[in-house]
């Protein structure tokens, strides 16, 4: 559930925001929600991983929570990548309203967030038997997949930006992005 919760939410943080610091602040917050529902679920016996899987925090239960901050930072990657692509096309008379788009951005996450956990909590029953070989559900799968494309494909974009804007014209000062310079 994370993964697809953490792809969800650079994409509107970093799509809304252009403003890279807003936007991994803004989806952090959901991303670590839904993880907390996420965990708590599983530690309660609901969903595919076995409640060991999160509790007690052993050996065996802490690479739950590496794979979780390694998502959290591709989630993060993701929105701070897209809003600095965002940014840099976007026009220098379109700059004002940061506020604004961060709260409108929060708004749409918080009523997402809670969907998604009211729907993961009312649809997920105890489940008679875990799997044993602690592969993710399907979902999951889909989630890590598209969380790491989105960020090779961004970070792709963001070299492209910055190599463009290095050939920044110095007597005018304007960025090549800017000027509409590209190959």
């Amino acid at each position: 559930m994370t993964p697809l919760a953490g792809f969800v939410a650079a994409i509107i943080a970093g799509w809304i925001i252009r403003d890279p610091r807003r936007a991994a602040i803004t989806a952090t917050v959901p991303f670590l929600i839904v993880m907390i529902v996420q965990t708590l679920g599983l530690d309660a016996g609901y969903g595919v991983s076995p409640p060991s899987t999160v509790y007690p925090i052993n050996g065996t239960s802490i690479s739950y929570y590496v794979v979780q901050a390694i998502l959290l930072a591709f989630t993060l990657g993701i929105a701070i990548e897209l809003a600095a692509v965002r940014r840099a096309r976007m026009p220098a008379d379109d700059r004002a309203g940061a506020g604004r788009r961060t709260a409108l951005a929060a708004a749409v996450l918080a009523v997402l967030t809670a969907v998604t956990c009211a729907v993961w909590v009312l649809i997920e029953a105890p489940v008679a038997h875990h799997s044993s070989t602690g592969a993710p559900p399907p979902q999951g799968l889909i989630g890590i997949g598209l969380l790491i494309v989105s960020l090779a494909a961004l970070s792709v974009l963001t070299v492209r930006d910055r190599r463009v804007a290095k050939r920044v014209s110095p007597a005018t000062g304007a960025s090549a992005v800017m000027a509409g310079e590209r190959n």
